[in-house]
């Protein structure tokens, strides 16, 4: 009978040291677990952050988009007038609306890496007013002066694009250009 008891104490110290803890092992455990909830928490925080850099990113190129789009039906309307000889009338409103885009594209508020873009873009509206003010003002603009202007607003388009393209990449937004020329890209969103 004491062969029996024994066996039976045996099995419950063997069963009740099998549900004991060993206090080392459960903090190395529960140190592990909050390492890794707090990598990942860490982790979502930056990734929240670069989402809402790129969201920045987006609402600035659409409105300098705009900007620069409503300047450029400006002066591509000039210059078409004046390759077709038509005459062509504006008025004092067209004048404060055109005035009113580049107020707006220099005072416009750029991401960060952004800053360039920002000047490229405002250079060029206030390239396209100087040269609808000239046209609206009735300041002759013999063919030399239309070629050095249609040069020169050739040129700074050409910087335009290249900064907008290198400022993706800086941004590390990707971006495709289509044959037409026409770019677009893509942001993380929520």
């Amino acid at each position: 009978m004491k062969n029996w008891n024994n066996n039976k104490d045996l099995e419950e110290l063997e069963e009740e040291s099998f549900w004991e803890l060993n206090t080392k092992t459960v903090t190395f455990f529960l140190c592990m677990l909050t390492l890794i909830v707090g990598v990942i928490t860490g982790l979502s925080f930056y990734d929240g952050i670069q989402v809402k850099k790129q969201e920045r990113v987006a609402v600035y190129i659409e409105e300098i988009n705009d900007l620069l789009r409503r300047s450029e039906q400006y002066s591509d309307s000039i210059k078409d007038r004046l390759e077709n000889g038509n005459a062509s009338t504006f008025s004092m409103y067209d004048e404060q609306e055109f005035r009113a885009i580049m107020t707006a594209a220099g005072q416009l508020d750029a991401p960060t890496g952004w800053e360039e873009h920002k000047e490229a873009a405002a250079e060029l509206i206030s390239a396209r007013y100087m040269f609808f003010y000239h046209y609206f003002h009735g300041l002759r603009l013999g063919e030399k002066e239309l070629e050095n202007n249609s040069s020169r607003l050739n040129t700074l388009e050409n910087k335009e694009k290249e900064v907008l393209l290198s400022s993706f990449e800086s941004s590390g937004i990707p971006f495709r250009e289509t044959e037409e020329g026409k770019i677009t890209f893509s942001i993380k969103t929520y």
